[in-house]
């Protein structure tokens, strides 16, 4: 007989054999629906957080100085928009409506992945949501031994602390790099960046993108290609069947597309949070796909390919964009000319060894960021893997 159907998990810690049993959440917690805010109480920093039903900053809405609803420890659960969401709550607070708070003699970082590994069930009536009542009636399994849930409990806050800290890490070196981008090409209207490497003392040059790059206009004729590539402010060029998990290529006639060579870069003109004026990126993938002709595509000459990817990874040019460009019937579409966006100004060291060793300098970076990227998605891959074998 399997394990797990008897109570007893795959993996755990040493001198722990008894078979779990399982419980309804309402049976071992106490159960409170948010409320409404306190405006009037609300402020920026306090001692006491307002916790929403969002998952970004934690929930977190403001604090109150003076007052709060549910004694930590406790879980908080999301009533809507991802419902079931649980998370551990370490210090007092007070739940915004459509946020569940369960308080219990249970172990809050325990409690928390046991509710988050239940099935979510939720009012069908009207907005999906998840009411007190179907929350209660959640089954979860228990050790009998509190001291075995304490260590689970434990180690799972040791695990989040350890992903946390490389979540930061990780921030910080992406920060790092902005920064020193913003510092290492001029600003608007100057000649020389702020910071620069030893022995280049010389002003850059202006040119046009159009003095140094090619638009590109070769279809694909006969459908040669069959990789259909987008490109997004975030990831860069990607395979759209890699990204969407699906093959859209078989979907519909490519002839009308770009070819979209290794190399060349791609002006996206769909308006995004991490780059307001659509991104432009570079081919890296290293191979030939196809991209909708609502692409501005282009080759580049007589300038370090790494140096101009970098130069726009920077908002540098969004002026430029932003001042010649126009808003389109559409609100995430930003038009701008093919003849005007060849006028774009773009500035170049005139040593060909300091463009290279800023591209070289900056593609280090990127090696950095990836590594530490790999590194926190690996621990969050164990952590997931550990789980399975740890509840039942």
């Amino acid at each position: 007989m399997n394990k797990e159907k008897i109570g007893i998990p795959k993996l755990r810690f040493p001198g722990f054999t008894d078979p779990w049993e399982q419980r309804k959440l309402g049976e071992v917690a106490k159960i409170t629906a948010g409320g409404d805010v306190d405006k009037e109480k609300l402020l920026p920093r306090g001692k006491f957080p307002v916790i929403a039903n969002a998952l970004t900053n934690d929930g977190i809405v403001g604090y109150y100085d003076d007052a709060y609803r549910i004694t930590a420890p406790a879980v908080t659960v999301t009533g809507r928009g991802e419902i079931g969401k649980a998370k551990a709550r370490k210090d007092n607070f007070t739940p915004v409506v459509r946020l569940l708070a369960v308080e219990s003699k249970h172990n809050v970082d325990f409690l928390a992945e046991a509710i988050n590994r239940s099935k979510v069930v939720f009012e069908s009536t009207g907005v999906p949501q998840l009411t007190v009542p179907k929350l209660s009636s959640y089954k979860i399994m228990f050790p009998n031994l509190v001291d075995e849930e304490i260590k689970i409990g434990d180690f799972l806050q040791q695990f989040d602390t350890l992903i946390a800290l490389h979540q930061r890490k990780l921030e910080h070196l992406k920060q790092q790099k902005n920064g020193l981008l913003q510092k290492m090409f001029p600003k608007n209207g100057e000649s020389v960046p702020e910071v620069r490497f030893p022995g280049f003392a010389d002003s850059w040059e202006q040119r046009k993108l159009g003095e140094i790059s090619k638009k590109v206009t070769k279809k694909n004729k006969d459908n040669t290609y069959t990789e259909t590539l987008t490109n997004s402010a975030e990831y860069g060029i990607i395979n759209q069947r890699d990204f969407f998990d699906k093959d859209i290529s078989n979907q519909k006639n490519l002839s009308g597309y770009y070819v979209v060579q290794p190399d060349d870069f791609v002006y996206n003109p769909r308006i995004s949070n991490l780059a307001p004026v659509g991104p432009i990126k570079r081919n890296k993938l290293g191979r030939t796909g196809v991209m909708s002709p609502l692409y501005y595509i282009f080759k580049v000459h007589d300038i370090d390919k790494n140096y101009l990817e970098k130069y726009f990874s920077t908002t540098n040019w969004h002026r430029f964009m932003e001042l010649n460009g126009d808003s389109g019937a559409r609100s995430d579409r930003f038009s701008i000319k093919a003849s005007v966006f060849k006028e774009m100004p773009i500035p170049i060291p005139n040593s060909n060894g300091e463009q290279k060793q800023i591209g070289d300098f900056f593609n280090q970076f990127d090696t950095l960021i990836a590594l530490h990227q790999r590194k926190l998605e690996h621990l969050e891959l164990l952590k997931k893997g550990l789980l399975q074998q740890m509840f039942v």
